[in-house]
């Protein structure tokens, strides 16, 4: 989650180049706007805040963009919220991956790992504030999030008793209809859910991941009591999808780490394997507006699309101040969905098929 999000920041700013809107003239040659993107993780222990110039010019706009720096710099960017202020510094020359567009950029950084006064860690379910500017400066920006609670997952996750003192991860039955429910988060929120599996073949080490798909905001095809958001797994959902990496091949040998799946004490729980994991993801409202508006999947009769934006200040402004909280458990697959797999060695045995 965490690199999505980062991508998603430090790669936007492009959209207040070449968006369409039907409530700001982006397009307007004499008139400067300011782009703003700023998502706020309490599991970082940094967050990053990219302010740009956003107009356009004569000629190609992404062609002007990718030969000119549109960043903005030396200016006074601050978090408030929690009773605490965080002062942004700048760093120049900040790495970029956008292909044909210039390779650094400048951005701003907040410290968040608790290491003193001004780098506290972020708390949860809290509203927080962004500042860009002076506040009588003529570009002066400003906006709020609501970060989430964290998304606690409920159900078959705990570790359970193993032999002797021990506790172990779970054995899930992918075989079977799984139900995925966590708590509820607060607010507006909405949901991602995302799960992945890391394996290797031959010794190589491969991933695959399940979603995400459109955002979650209310059950689906089950219910796991008030409080709570459920997503129903059909039978052999999760397989279908993981198979799709692990093509039959018999010079192809496929494992997953299970070993030291079991600890003696709460101090030994980062010694348990990670190769299976479930991953619930809670959005902010705005920042779960700001996705559904820009999804491909989202436009009006004309073909344009407004422009949200949370943002607001003394200068017409593009972009996003967001927030996001995730939680992630850990488990094993049951030896039936090994062997579906061809996992570990497993065979399938009884009822345990793909039919």
């Amino acid at each position: 989650m965490r690199k999505g999000f980062s991508a998603l920041l430090l790669a936007l700013g492009l959209v207040s180049v070449t968006a369409c809107s039907t409530d700001l003239e982006v397009y307007a040659p004499a008139k400067e706007i300011r782009s703003v993107y700023c998502i706020l993780n309490p599991n970082d222990t940094v967050q990053y805040v990219r302010v740009a110039k956003a107009f356009q010019v004569e000629g190609d706009a992404i062609s002007y963009a990718a030969q000119n720096d549109l960043s903005v710099s030396g200016l006074q960017v601050k978090l408030t919220g929690d009773g605490k202020i965080w002062t942004a510094t700048q760093v120049d020359d900040f790495p970029r991956n956008d292909g044909g567009f210039p390779a650094t950029h400048t951005v701003y950084k907040f410290t968040t790992d608790g290491s003193g006064p001004g780098r506290d860690t972020l708390a949860h379910d809290q509203e927080y504030s962004l500042d860009v500017g002076a506040p009588d400066a003529d570009d002066y920006v400003t906006g709020t999030t609501q970060l989430p609670a964290r998304p606690r997952i409920r159900g078959v996750f705990s570790l359970v008793a193993g032999a002797g003192t021990t506790q172990c991860l779970p054995r899930l039955s992918l075989d079977r209809k799984f139900n995925f429910f966590w708590r509820k988060a607060g607010g507006n929120a909405s949901y991602e859910v995302r799960v992945g599996l890391e394996y290797q073949a031959n010794g190589e080490e491969k991933f695959i991941q399940y979603g995400p798909d459109d955002l979650i905001t209310e059950n689906n095809r089950c219910n796991e009591g008030a409080g709570s958001i459920c997503v129903q797994f059909a039978e052999k959902e999760l397989l279908r999808r993981f198979v799709q990496g692990m093509p039959e091949d018999p010079f192809i040998t496929y494992t997953y780490d299970t070993g030291d799946s079991c600890v003696l004490s709460n101090n030994d729980l980062h010694l348990l394997p990670t190769s299976l994991w479930f991953e619930v993801t809670a959005v902010d409202e705005y920042l779960g507006n700001y996705m559904i508006v820009n999804d491909p999947k989202v436009s009006d009769v004309s073909g344009t699309k407004p422009e949200y934006t949370n943002l607001r200040g003394n200068i017409d402004v593009v972009g996003i101040f967001g927030s996001y909280n995730a939680d992630r458990k850990y488990a094993i697959l049951n030896v039936c969905s090994e062997a579906l797999l061809g996992l570990n060695g497993s065979l399938q045995v009884g009822s345990c098929s793909w039919d």
